[in-house]
């Protein structure tokens, strides 16, 4: 990659360049001011030739464009080598809901969502799925960060995980941060075989935490929380949010899910640094129900019809360490939501023996009715 394409980007490439990243501007008003252009052209329209810091609302387009090597919002740069873009004088457009006259057609997530910046069906490394965090708890005696759990990104502030993430007391460990744009844990910066870089990832602390009320440590009914972050996400290849299912409509049983995260899956004896996805099928409650059912898993008062999913049972699965990692599947180009993963059989992987899901869109109205106003 050129380094005009990775300036536009804003992404690190692994040479002796320096990258300006829009999120280590600094706010000192001397150090803030413009540089002199060292070039500029004429933008076409009525687009204006500006520092890409002056126009954030276009950086996803332009990340993507330069991912494909197109340059054609490049306009220029100045003398120390920040990017000049050419920056509609319009607002440029989101997905919004179509009505807002209730909650089930007012989406407080509404926007771009659930899109990879990285373009190819059969890709599935850096930048393919960036829309899985990683849930961190601090060794409260020696400042360690251990990642048992994974969640989503359904906001710049908000990573959708289960309850039994949030408010896990493992001995001597705490709730502390959420692991955002990570592919291989290993690895710092991530770099894709092709040479393109994503930015760093970044441990972005938990402000708060909301778990639904009708959830008990321990059991798995209600196993639904939402990760309230302090600082906002900057979203970049390997960051993005995810859209979530509404309605069960088209989810019926067979039809392909993928589950992302950081953990062991059946298949193998080790647990890989790499981010892990499985292929795996949604099967009918009753399958679940003959698995669990003795154990005790899904008796409760407060247990209600609907609130879980059943997947899995070819003979493969995911094991420890994908607690709270999403279900989805993308239709379209358009990645949706459908499930968080709550609990398994200790015969992880084992042939008609699947895993159970908390319902995203069971949830939807809870998800929406308790993301916090900005």
């Amino acid at each position: 990659m050129k380094l005009k394409e990775a300036l536009l980007l804003g992404l690190k490439i692994p040479q002796d360049h320096i990258i300006i990243e829009t999120e280590n501007i600094k706010g000192d008003d001397q150090e803030n001011r413009e540089s002199p252009a060292q070039y500029r052209l004429t933008c076409p329209g009525t687009s204006e030739c500006v520092s890409l810091r002056e126009c954030p609302q276009i950086l996803a387009e332009a990340t993507m464009r330069c991912y494909n090597s197109d340059r054609s919002l490049f306009c220029g740069v100045n003398q120390k080598f920040e990017p000049f873009i050419c920056c509609p004088t319009y607002q440029s457009p989101t997905y919004v809901a179509e009505s807002t006259n209730n909650l089930n057609n007012y989406d407080k997530l509404s926007g771009s969502c659930g899109r990879s910046l990285v373009q190819g069906s059969s890709y599935k490394k850096l930048g393919a799925y960036p829309f899985v965090a990683r849930i961190g708890f601090k060794n409260v005696n020696t400042g360690h960060l251990a990642y048992p759990c994974t969640g989503s990104i359904i906001s710049k502030r908000i990573v959708l995980t289960a309850g039994h993430c949030a408010l896990a007391k493992a001995d001597g460990h705490r709730l502390s941060s959420v692991r955002i744009g990570e592919f291989d844990s290993t690895k710092d910066p991530d770099c894709a075989d092709s040479g393109f870089c994503a930015p760093s990832a970044i441990n972005h602390a938990v402000s708060h935490v909301v778990v639904h009320p009708d959830y008990t440590n321990g059991q798995y009914h209600h196993d639904i929380a939402l990760l309230i972050l302090r600082t906002p996400i900057n979203y970049t290849v390997a960051a993005q949010p995810i859209c979530l299912q509404r309605d069960r409509t088209n989810l019926v049983v067979g039809k392909r899910a993928l589950i992302i995260g950081w953990g062991k899956v059946s298949l193998s004896t080790i647990r890989s640094p790499e981010m892990q996805y499985m292929d795996i099928p949604l099967a009918s409650w009753d399958q679940c129900l003959r698995v669990y059912s003795a154990s005790g898993a899904l008796d409760s008062q407060k247990s209600i019809e609907g609130q879980w999913m059943c997947a899995g049972g070819e003979g493969r699965d995911v094991c420890q360490g994908f607690g709270g990692a999403p279900l989805f599947i993308t239709e379209n180009g358009i990645t949706n939501q459908i499930g968080i993963m709550s609990f398994g059989s200790e015969n992880c992987g084992g042939l008609r023996v699947p895993s159970v899901y908390t319902s995203v869109a069971h949830f939807y109205n809870w998800i929406q009715e308790n993301i916090p106003i900005e």
